[in-house]
């Protein structure tokens, strides 16, 4: 029982690392050009976190932490992928009832953007669960990578 737990807590570890390096490589490649544009409105991370949510499975949702943590998103847009996600179960409602299971998710993504925006709207710190980190995404100023 307790390898069972410890292959799925490596593996879980090891979706968060690459979700992680994913999101540092697109920032690096485009020198914070969508950190600036996700960061011009809360609309702009509402969208993107809400189907980063609804995507089946629990990677979306990892995601969005992960860029909360970096302060790339506020905490509006982590209710919203909260709210739009249905996790593993999702895998399931898509093979039994998938036209439901359609409707079901387009509901709660925009439920989620709605909740998103009404937390944005009531709390006043939305990095206060996160003040203590000095997380950031670095800009990495080079002339131009070869990858």
């Amino acid at each position: 029982m307790i390898v069972s737990v410890l292959k799925q807590a490596v593996m879980i570890s090891g979706f968060v690392l690459v979700m992680m390096l994913l999101i540092e490589y697109v920032n690096v490649q485009t020198q914070g050009t969508w950190q600036r544009y996700m960061g011009e409105s809360p609309w702009r991370q509402y969208l993107p976190a809400a189907l980063l949510g609804a995507i089946p499975g629990c990677l979306g949702a990892f995601t969005v932490v992960s860029l909360y943590t970096h302060r790339l998103m506020g905490l509006g847009a982590v209710v919203a992928a909260m709210i739009a996600t249905s996790g593993d179960e999702a895998f399931v409602m898509f093979s039994m009832f998938p036209e439901t299971a359609l409707w079901l998710t387009a509901a709660l993504l925009i439920l989620g953007m709605a909740a998103g925006y009404l937390t944005d709207r009531t709390v006043k710190n939305p990095y206060a669960l996160i003040d203590h980190l000095q997380h950031q995404l670095p800009l990495h100023e080079s002339k131009g990578c070869r990858c």
